[in-house]
């Protein structure tokens, strides 16, 4: 794709994406899309992507990944795959994009009690470097000091109190309880979203760059929660 044809298309995604993403929280809003892609572009030069090609792809699809966020389901009509339909109706890696998008998900990755074949055959593109590197972008941005203020942001959005001693968190948790806690009226704290989820990130990184930089996020967020555990009991 020419310089400026390629940029015009981008230019043509982002507006697409900032519609889309006007009544969002600030936990995903477009400034979190703007450093997915920032990460997602940072972690494809490290992992020696050098393909203009594959450059494009990773970055429409860091574009695109929270457009019609199933958490976000109560505010939105219309799938994924209908709602891109005329944006990327021309571009000729649609389906990957779309893939990538598809299985991103942390909840992608949790055990499900719904049979395999249900869940479709998902290795083709859990294999393409471009959706590890997709993926691993935003788990950067779930994570550190960035994921710690986005948490609380979501929580915050949701009415979810910040802690509550008496409510464990669920560490073993299936697709489906992820996903029914996210409904609308099921309360969850914000704590214990970093013990279900954020804190399992660093393993589920699919990249050695990705893993690095995770590492570090990882030792943010450790210190955070013994300092707020101290401090919520006035130590």
């Amino acid at each position: 794709m020419p310089t400026k044809e390629k940029n015009e298309f981008i230019t043509k995604i982002e507006r697409f994406v900032r519609d889309e993403l006007r009544n969002h929280d600030g936990s995903h809003d477009f400034w979190h899309i703007h450093r997915v892609r920032n990460n997602a572009l940072s972690l494809a030069k490290l992992e020696g992507i050098t393909s203009e090609e594959d450059l494009t792809i990773v970055e429409v699809a860091s574009l695109l990944h929270d457009v019609r966020d199933w958490k976000y389901a109560e505010e939105q009509r219309g799938s994924f795959e209908d709602v891109v339909e005329d944006v990327l109706k021309e571009y000729e890696h649609k389906k990957t994009v779309v893939d990538i998008v598809n299985n991103i998900g942390f909840k992608e990755e949790l055990s499900s009690t719904a049979s395999a074949s249900t869940q479709g055959d998902t290795s083709r593109i859990r294999g393409d470097i471009k959706f590890k590197i997709v993926s691993d972008a935003d788990r950067l941005d779930a994570i550190g000091a960035i994921g710690i203020g986005r948490t609380f942001c979501f929580g915050g959005a949701k009415k979810n109190p910040m802690h509550d001693p008496g409510v464990p968190p669920n560490v073993g948790l299936t697709r489906e309880e992820y996903q029914a806690a996210h409904n609308p009226g099921m309360i969850n704290t914000t704590i214990n979203h970093f013990h279900e989820k954020l804190l399992k990130l660093k393993d589920m990184m699919k990249t050695e760059s990705g893993t690095k930089m995770a590492l570090k996020r990882h030792e943010v967020m450790e210190r955070f929660l013994k300092d707020f555990h101290d401090e919520w009991e006035g130590l």
